[in-house]
């Protein structure tokens, strides 16, 4: 972000608390700052310190040490129904909200309608918000914070409840908070908003902060990371080169695959692959009884384990059996370049018999990453799974 200002600064911040009479440090010398203007995301598994990091930000719980500046007003959003007294309709909440804020009350009349249409609750204003569903206290918490003038606003997962059309309408609204300069910590378990909004990431492990850094490439870092402790992945996270798992997983008593390679076209193995290199997989296998056909099919998933492409030579319209006599065989494939985005990928196997009967599977076999050598300002912006280059024409109408 430059050198721009910040407005809020956290140093050495320590939270600890007390369980079975076991000190847990669930925040443990976090320091970071946050910009003008900025959206700062925030991501981890769960118990990693998140959620207790922005409630000692908002001062619902105060630190153990370490200090908190920040300028101006500061909003949050990060457990439901937070700040309502249940007792009052949800007219008078609005109206309690913003004067917690520090508002008057004639600074709300302006914005009430606003407001209510935002949260389209317009026919239960009147009504106790003890009455209210969850989803009714995150749609009129939303519509306060969101028309309420917001220096910093702490978000936590609340984008994750209520349904898709009040969703894309809160994802709107932070593009327009973002244009117009507020500054934003936005904690989500979900990548795509992480990515889309936010123009850093930290991500906190146990207390502790792992890497703060561009969201892709702290994203790419924290998956990775979660795969290896799952035991699905070897090696290093930092390792570029293809790395194969134990293929001892699909032996069966039809075929033995002996060997896995990933690598980019005319490149040697281990060579980091980019997003414009061809990708070649090569299978060996030995055939041990004959007579039945075998087929391999090949699955890609990335580390959000959405399955990104499957194919088969067993599934063209004119397929002939090509594995049914024993013996040893190499069965090759080719995925085209500028097809996969930047990121990690598994490669898994179905192993299927006459083209009928699947006989084996895995979905993680090797791990291979596509990397990016382009400089463009948005290319970390664009989260999709595959990047086509699309043919374009441009011309100028007018002389």
């Amino acid at each position: 972000m430059g050198q721009s200002e910040s407005i809020l600064t956290v140093d050495s911040l320590k939270k600890e608390y007390t369980k079975g009479g076991k000190a847990l440090l669930a925040l443990n010398e976090v320091s970071f700052e946050l910009e003008k203007g900025e959206i700062f995301g925030v991501i981890g598994r769960n118990g990693s310190g998140k959620s207790t990091l922005l409630k000692v930000l908002s001062k619902i719980t105060g630190p153990t040490s370490g200090t908190i500046t920040y300028e101006g007003v500061l909003t949050s959003i990060i457990e439901i129904g937070t700040g309502f007294h249940p007792d009052l309709s949800g007219r008078e909440n609005v109206f309690l909200s913003a004067n917690i804020l520090g508002f008057k009350n004639s600074d709300v009349h302006p914005i009430y309608d606003k407001i209510v249409s935002f949260s389209g609750l317009e026919d239960f204003m009147e009504m106790p918000v003890k009455h209210y569903s969850s989803g009714m206290y995150l749609r009129l918490a939303f519509a306060i914070a969101f028309h309420s003038r917001i220096d910093v606003l702490l978000l936590d997962e609340v984008l994750a409840v209520g349904d898709a059309d009040f969703r894309r309408k809160c994802y709107n609204k932070i593009r327009e908070l973002k244009n117009d300069g507020a500054s934003i910590i936005l904690v989500s378990h979900q990548m795509e908003p992480i990515i889309e909004f936010c123009d850093r990431c930290m991500w906190l492990d146990n207390g502790v902060i792992e890497t703060i850094g561009a969201p892709i490439d702290v994203i790419e870092s924290y998956l990775e990371s979660s795969s290896s402790q799952s035991g699905k992945i070897r090696g290093k996270r930092e390792e570029i080169a293809p790395s194969v798992l134990d293929l001892s997983s699909l032996d069966n008593q039809f075929v033995t695959v002996t060997d896995l390679k990933v690598k980019a076209k005319g490149k040697a193995e281990g060579d980091e692959i980019f997003m414009y290199d061809t990708i070649e997989i090569e299978l060996s296998c030995e055939k041990l009884i004959p007579n039945k056909s075998i087929e391999f099919i090949f699955t890609i998933t990335n580390l959000n384990n959405i399955r990104v492409l499957t194919d088969s030579y067993g599934l063209r319209e004119r397929y002939t059996p090509q594995l049914s006599e024993k013996g040893h065989y190499t069965v090759c494939c080719e995925i085209p370049g500028d097809l996969l985005n930047r990121g990690v990928y598994n490669l898994g196997i179905i192993i299927s018999q006459n083209a009928m009967e699947f006989i084996a599977e895995e979905d993680q076999l090797c791990r291979f990453k596509v990397s990016s050598d382009q400089k463009l300002a948005f290319d970390t912006r664009i989260s999709t799974v595959i990047r086509p280059k699309l043919f374009w024409d441009i011309q100028k109408l007018d002389n």
